[in-house]
């Protein structure tokens, strides 16, 4: 039987220090953790710059013990690194990535070519000619026909792996773009701010829950709230870095000239630029604009000229632009004359 230790940190993730035998990688493997070769042992599959799954590790603990070996649980909440140094490993990662894929992508365009070309040269020298059935050709004949075939058929497979590995490629070299797109990053900072909100009532609740039932029989262990209060100021922590992060993305954005449109930029009858189409706004509100509803998939979309009765809503960070209704007015106006 083994000695394993299961560590966990924010920096380095769900590490399992010990033999990968004896049963160990099929007990763990259903829980979640997989071999790596570059680290030389077993770990939580995106466990790194999180809280520790403690329901994964102890689920795996417990098929380890049951099987006779003998487990240690390390975790500690505190070690940890930037959320820039983690982005920075991202946009690393992904542009690996992509000189992958391109190197596939290469090489499998070049084995179907390949095998294309052989194929129409083994077609080629029979010029459509049928199989003469009752002549000494003809079993060459169909052999080089079917071998011709599962040539074409193996060409067309390479070629789909091909744009398969290129669509990945072309995804990979553009992840850092798409993460740092001021409009993905407005939204990503809503999504972030409302996380973080939950956390402090989370940390609200349990000091208020601790404080309530002290002294009585119901009274929660220090050595918990300790652990839980300890866990949730990590998560805490986590957020506001990523936060800060992403808002001085935002302000270096400003400073370069990007807009950022919120509520100052538009009044009631302008028209605001959603998904490539001109919709007039209903109402100006905090955090979106109120504009006719529907699926109606024209390009300008004005309150008079709506289709349905119904208003939909558009938070700021997907509007692309902005136009009064008199330049909206030049516009249709310049578009009759042409």
């Amino acid at each position: 039987m083994a000695d394993i230790t299961i560590t966990h940190t924010r920096a380095d993730g769900t590490l399992v220090d010990g033999p990968t035998g004896d049963g160990v990688y099929e007990l763990m493997n259903p829980h979640g953790f997989r071999y790596s070769p570059t680290l030389q042992c077993m770990y939580l599959r995106g466990s790194r710059d999180r809280r520790a799954n403690r329901w994964k590790i102890d689920s795996a603990a417990e098929a380890l013990r049951a099987a006779g070996h003998t487990v240690e649980i390390d975790i500690d909440e505190t070690q940890r690194r930037s959320f820039a140094e983690s982005e920075a490993e991202r946009y690393e990662r992904a542009a690996d990535r992509s000189a992958r894929f391109e190197t596939k992508a290469g090489a499998a365009q070049a084995s179907s070519d390949a095998k294309w070309n052989r194929g129409r040269e083994i077609t080629r020298g029979y010029a459509g000619e049928p199989v003469k059935v009752d002549h000494h050709s003809a079993g060459r004949h169909m052999r080089d026909l079917k071998r011709a075939d599962r040539l074409f058929g193996q060409s067309v497979q390479e070629q789909k792996e091909a744009d398969d590995y290129k669509r990945r490629a072309i995804a990979a070299a553009h992840f850092e773009e798409h993460r740092r797109n001021p409009q993905v990053t407005l939204r990503r900072l809503e999504r972030l701010t409302a996380d973080r909100r939950v956390i402090e009532r989370q940390q609200t609740a349990t000091v208020e829950a601790a404080v309530r039932v002290a002294g009585t029989a119901a009274a929660i262990a220090p050595e918990r709230l300790a652990d839980t209060l300890a866990r949730l100021d990590a998560d805490h922590f986590d957020l506001c870095d990523e936060i800060s992060y992403w808002e001085a993305l935002i302000e270096q954005a400003k400073a370069e000239g990007v807009k950022v449109w919120g509520p100052a930029d538009f009044k009631k009858n302008d028209y605001a630029l959603v998904c490539g189409r001109w919709l007039q706004v209903v109402r100006v509100n905090d955090k979106s604009l109120t504009v006719p509803g529907g699926p109606d998939e024209r390009r300008i979309i004005s309150i008079a000229t709506r289709r349905y009765s119904w208003n939909d809503r558009v938070p700021y960070t997907s509007v692309g632009g902005r136009k009064s209704p008199d330049e909206m007015a030049a516009m249709l106006t310049k578009k009759a004359g042409e």
